[in-house]
């Protein structure tokens, strides 16, 4: 097989392979968020950088206060309280839930007793 004709043939390869791929329906919806690591985490502020971000969400018994931050494009800063404690969970709406993204860090927490708490152990989840 020829060269020329040897890359035709891996072009091809990844063509098909590239349609086949499928990350699933895009278009507006909302992302589900948990912030885990802790049965008595109470509170976190959130960092949050996301093109097309429309607004934010309680879910289950917690509830969000969001800002867009100041000076910056695309970014919030979303504080997630649940008196519950234990899995804060959050919803992000967004204008396609597929578009490359986001970026979510943990600024601070705090416990049900409104106590500060170290980050360290914590994570947060996406699901689209």
């Amino acid at each position: 097989m020829s060269a020329r004709r040897a890359m035709g043939v891996v072009a091809l390869g990844l063509l098909a392979a590239l349609a086949a791929c499928d990350s699933g329906p895009t278009g507006p919806g909302t992302v589900a968020g948990t912030v885990t690591g802790s049965a008595d985490l109470g509170a976190v502020v959130l960092d949050v950088t996301w093109v097309g971000v429309q607004g934010f969400e309680g879910q289950r018994s917690a509830q969000v206060y969001s800002a867009p931050v100041t000076g910056s494009t695309d970014r919030y800063r979303v504080v997630v309280i649940d008196p519950v404690g234990g899995d804060l969970h959050f919803g992000i709406d967004v204008d396609d839930v597929y578009l490359e993204g986001p970026v979510v860090t943990i600024v601070s927490a705090a416990d049900t007793n409104n106590q500060p708490m170290s980050v360290g152990g914590l994570s947060v989840a996406l699901e689209r």
